[in-house]
This record gives C-alpha cells, structure tokens and sequence, in this order.
C-alpha cells in the first residue's frame, strides 16, 4: 500500500504539471488530482499517527470543522470538472 509520502509527492507532480499546462481544462484537473492526492496522504498520515509534513500550512475550516491541505485556489470552472 503506497505511504503518505507517495501521495504527497503525487500531488506535488500534479501542481508542477498544472503549472506548465497550456490546456485549462487539463490545467484545473490537475489541480483536483493534487488535492485528491493531499486529502489521502493526511489520511494515511493521521492513521499512521504521523505528523504532517515540515512546512505544511494547515488551516481549519471554519464551516466544516475540519482541517484542509492548504493548495492554491482552484481556477474558475475547477468544481465542475470533478463532477
């Protein structure tokens, strides 16, 4: 079963790629990818009991009461192509 590093990592690969994409629909689905890839990784890392990477910002919704990987915003249109 892959790590919580694996995933991590993943998700970094994912935002470079996002970053030099010229299609936008290629661009922003990268983008749900990393954060799909982030979610699983803190998954992973809070049943290990690991901690979460040095230098993660962390924030806490104030809506959900749940912690979220802090990942740039998503582009315009980004919801719906996870749909």
């Amino acid at each position: 079963m892959p790590s919580a590093a694996y995933f991590r990592r993943q998700a970094d690969i994912c935002l470079r790629l996002a970053l030099i994409a010229s299609d936008e629909e290629v661009s922003n689905r990268l983008i749900m990818m990393a954060r799909e890839y982030t979610v699983k990784g803190d998954a992973l890392a809070g049943q290990s009991g690991a901690d979460a990477p040095p230098g993660a910002d962390r924030r806490t919704s104030a809506e959900s009461g749940r912690e979220e990987a802090a990942l740039p915003p998503a582009p315009n249109g980004a919801d719906s192509a996870a749909d």
